[in-house]
């Protein structure tokens, strides 16, 4: 029975070195987990500190471009308002101008047909007169 008593010692001491190694193991893995853990969550505080200071700073410098595109395009715009009401009141112009040319014209041509009219019944009255006087002699 000693050798079975020495087997059995054995076996124990080998358990035992066993289980010691795996405690050591597992806490070695408990201490790295923990140091894992602090390290990941420092990381995230960093991350989440420059998230809070990067956010307020991208949203204040997006304002203000989208400041400046206002700015920028309410003076296009009114430039643009300008400039159509400029052509529009050349256009008027213009089209008063035509008109005006259009009457004067209307008004030359509608003289001269009433000089040609009062031309032509002044040349038939005076063939009526020379008419009339030739049956009257």
């Amino acid at each position: 029975m000693s050798d079975i008593g020495k087997m059995n010692t054995a076996k124990e001491a080998l358990n035992k070195r066993h289980s010691f190694e795996m405690r050591k193991l597992g806490d070695e893995i408990e201490t790295d987990i923990k140091v894992t853990k602090e390290k990941n969550e420092k990381e995230v505080k960093r991350n989440k500190k420059d998230y809070d200071v990067q956010v307020p700073k991208e949203s204040s410098e997006a304002e203000m471009k989208l400041a400046k595109l206002r700015d920028t395009h309410t003076k296009q715009l009114e430039e643009e308002r300008k400039r159509f009401q400029r052509s529009l009141s050349d256009l008027k112009q213009s089209n008063a101008d035509q008109l005006m040319e259009m009457k004067l014209s209307h008004e030359q041509v509608v003289t001269q047909q009433q000089e040609k009219l009062k031309e032509t019944l002044e040349k038939v009255r005076q063939d009526f007169e020379s008419s009339k006087l030739k049956y009257e002699a």
